[in-house]
């Protein structure tokens, strides 16, 4: 689709509603709603291939445990966050924070007490206010998801006008710690009034339709926009990686090597054309295994690797009948109980692991 004229004189304010229903009643701000390359090492080893966006939110349980006064959490950034709790009842979303869990498909050794969980790597981990940051904007979800949902939206049009105008790609993340609302990114309807609509045309240069389509339609209509996303969801359900590859979305796999149906799991997502991202306890620098046998009962196969902390663009990575597995090295988790979070990560040995329901094997090169 080609791109309209860009007016940069246009009217560019956000609407009301996004404005001060959404972002300020948070505490937010629509230009670092979203984390770019600025301010993340690993978005910058990939930015001569293109800009990237993530969006952040607190993972799994944390936000009840940041807004509960007797979190047993002893680490700072796992902590109760007493800013979160007054904002939390200020809002009336203390009892839905409390019940809000932001990755369904957590498995103990990332989403537990004490657990390995990227959310509390980088920046994640170094500050309270990170978290906070996060909290917010996690409040701000549930509160409004469609709401919420057009802040996103027009965070990610700023962006993308910007790329437009350098002549470079733009990729974007949102699900960087979590798997976002409970109906899915691909499926959240956002609704466009006409006068928005306009404005968003003549302000940004793409046609976005007044009326309600889901967050996957009005993404796939900037034209230099590259959606990506890691996912520990099944391939199937409405929810599923199959229904967000539908969407739109380029997803892949992420392995759940503590999950009792982990290695299965790996194995149906390849075959449905799925690159699968595997974490491993290797030290930065020392080689990468070349490849991967999974075996699960009578099923095995033997994948090809890449190396996934070169940049974070899984678009340009094999997907379909010769889709690859992306090695990603563990990250350092701030907080985490080594004991919870070994079963997170593969040892870097190339003997045979053996998982709940099948076993995983690097191999190195000989």
């Amino acid at each position: 689709m080609p791109v309209k004229t860009i007016h940069r004189d246009a009217p560019g304010a956000l609407p009301a509603d996004v404005r001060h229903d959404c972002l300020e009643r948070f505490g937010l701000n629509i230009r670092i709603l979203l984390t770019t390359e600025q301010s993340n090492a690993k978005l910058k080893k990939g930015a001569a291939i293109a800009r990237s966006l993530i969006l952040h939110h607190l993972p799994a349980r944390s936000l009840s445990r940041a807004i509960t006064p007797d979190n047993p959490e002893q680490t700072a950034v796992r902590a109760f966050i007493p800013s979160l709790f007054d904002l939390a009842e200020r809002e009336s979303l203390t009892a839905e924070a409390l019940r809000h869990n932001g990755c369904p498909w957590m498995t103990e050794g990332c989403g537990g007490i004490g657990g390995g969980c990227l959310n509390w790597s980088g920046h994640g981990g170094l500050n309270v206010t990170v978290a906070a940051a996060r909290g917010r904007r996690t409040l701000a979800m549930i509160a409004n998801p469609s709401l919420y949902g057009r802040a996103i939206l027009w965070a990610v049009l700023r962006h993308h006008r910007a790329a437009v105008a350098d002549g470079v790609l733009l990729s974007l993340r949102l699900r960087g710690t979590d798997e976002g609302p409970a109906c899915g990114w691909h499926r959240l309807p956002l609704a466009l009034s006409n006068s928005e609509s306009v404005s968003i045309r003549d302000r940004y240069g793409v046609d976005l339709p007044a009326g309600v389509e889901t967050m996957a339609a009005r993404l796939q209509c900037l034209p230099s926009l590259r959606w990506m996303e890691y996912s520990k969801a099944g391939t199937r359900g409405p929810l599923g990686l199959i229904a967000q590859r539908d969407a739109g979305c380029d997803v892949t796999a992420s392995f759940a090597a503590d999950r009792l149906s982990g290695v299965r799991d790996g194995l149906a997502a390849l075959q449905f054309g799925f690159r699968l991202a595997i974490p491993v306890h290797i030290r930065r620098g020392d080689p990468l295994p070349s490849a991967v046998r999974l075996t699960a009962g009578d099923q095995t196969a033997i994948i090809a690797t890449v190396d996934g902390d070169r940049h974070d663009h899984r678009w340009l990575d094999r997907q379909g009948p010769d889709a690859c597995v992306v090695l990603l090295r563990t990250k350092i988790s701030r907080g985490r109980d080594p004991a919870v979070s070994d079963p997170f990560s593969l040892a870097a040995h190339g003997m045979p692991q053996h998982l709940a329901d099948g076993s995983v094997q690097l191999i190195w090169p000989d």
